[in-house]
């Protein structure tokens, strides 16, 4: 029977180019593709309200226009055991890595990863659509655990969230009465405990060690 495969990804030529390689196999299918995520959440809705005969595997981009690929791959698996979901990304990251893992995804492949790679993704998530496989899965649940558990004070954590929300250095100083060399002192440290070094990677880390409720896509 015919593997039925789902493409979402913003990029046509990635999604023309795995669709073609999928497709010289014989016994795949692509029969959907989406290039935002909006798109993709319609796609995925009309396969599992109705799915097609045989078994689905949709594979979904990370990086997308209208928000992270990884949303979707997590209310796709809240839908269903049975889908296969394949991460397709250009990260490298542990934090992609572990977000795909924590999301249900089946496997994440990179997309320099070798055209057998893809393909041997795709059937194995098929097979086995609730164990999670990629390269590198253990030596990033190692630095996982490994990781230190970061306390804040409560004025770091008051300085976490307004740069959060986009704030200025300056436009936090305004808002908690403090020096701008304050406040950039009480950053330095949040980097610094969080193992950050840019606003993304602060972001990333205070949500996963649960120092502030995770952000909606941007």
């Amino acid at each position: 029977m015919t593997l039925k495969v789902l493409l979402v990804d913003d990029h046509a030529v990635v999604r023309e180019g795995v669709a073609a390689m999928l497709g010289a196999q014989g016994d795949i299918e692509v029969v959907g593709q989406a290039g935002s995520l909006a798109e993709g959440h319609a796609l995925l809705e009309r396969a599992l309200s109705a799915p097609p005969d045989g078994k689905v595997v949709a594979i979904i981009d990370v990086t997308m226009p209208d928000g992270s690929g990884l949303s979707l791959v997590r209310s796709a698996r809240e839908r269903s055991k049975d889908i296969g979901l394949v991460v397709l990304t250009m990260l490298s990251d542990d934090s992609s890595l572990l977000e795909a893992l924590d999301a249900g995804a089946s496997a994440l492949v990179r997309k320099s990863s070798p055209a057998e790679q893809v393909i041997s993704a795709v059937r194995r998530a098929a097979e086995m659509p609730l164990e999670f496989s990629t390269s590198g899965l253990a030596e990033a649940l190692r630095r996982r655990s490994e990781a230190p558990q970061a306390t804040l004070t409560s004025r770091e954590t008051e300085v976490l969230k307004l740069l959060v929300e986009g704030a200025s250095v300056a436009q936090v100083g305004r808002a908690l009465f403090m020096s701008q060399s304050t406040v950039k002192t009480h950053i330095g440290k949040i980097y610094e405990k969080l193992g950050a070094h840019n606003r993304a990677s602060v972001v990333i880390m205070a949500v996963r060690l649960g120092l502030i409720g995770e952000q909606p896509p941007t």
